[in-house]
């Protein structure tokens, strides 16, 4: 594929973003500054564009303190991925990035856990690891999945592709819509 498809790809496919490498804290800073000129561009205001850099911010954190090293030859770096594009009806913040195969079912449990809970119960189970303090031992509480499913107010996808015995790759699809749905 030469340069001229691979940007009538992104514009076909409206990628607002696409992003591959190591996520550090300046990496995400200039994402969001990029993020809000992009959503500067689309006219999009108000909650909607709360929720995406809410959303966004949450991706980007566990990119950046859950992603796995891959080792590749002498290279150990921690790459991950990260797209946000657009259709009529929503944003869809796409993220990728290894993780310790072994980490797989009780991520997976947790997702299923938090895409199984109404609102009201979101944010009762919010809460309650509030109360609990419980840390986990990369710092976190666990929170980050569950303020992605409010903030969205859609149920999170996610798949695994196992790597070898020690890495698989996990994907997290986040949906905001662009406009309040109707209940």
């Amino acid at each position: 594929m030469n340069t001229y498809e691979k940007f009538r790809e992104m514009m076909d496919n409206q990628i607002m973003l696409s992003f591959k490498g190591e996520i550090t804290s300046d990496i995400i800073n200039m994402v969001l500054q990029i993020m809000e000129t992009s959503l500067d561009s689309v006219s999009e205001k108000g909650n909607v564009r709360k929720k995406i850099f809410n959303v966004l911010v949450e991706c980007m954190q566990n990119l950046y303190h859950h992603a796995e090293a891959e080792v590749d030859g002498e290279l150990d770096t921690r790459r991950a991925m990260l797209e946000l594009s657009y259709d009529n009806d929503y944003y869809y913040i796409l993220t990728g990035n290894f993780i310790k195969s072994k980490e797989i079912k009780p991520l997976q449990e947790r997702i299923d856990r938090v895409n199984s809970l109404s609102k009201d119960e979101l944010r009762q189970y919010y809460r309650q690891i509030l109360d609990n303090n419980r840390i986990s031992d990369k710092g976190g509480a666990d929170l980050g999945m569950i303020d992605m499913a409010r903030k969205s107010g859609q149920k999170l996808g996610y798949n695994f592709k196992v790597v070898n015995d020690e890495l698989s790759f996990f994907d997290l699809k986040v949906k905001v819509a662009k406009k309040k749905e109707k209940k």
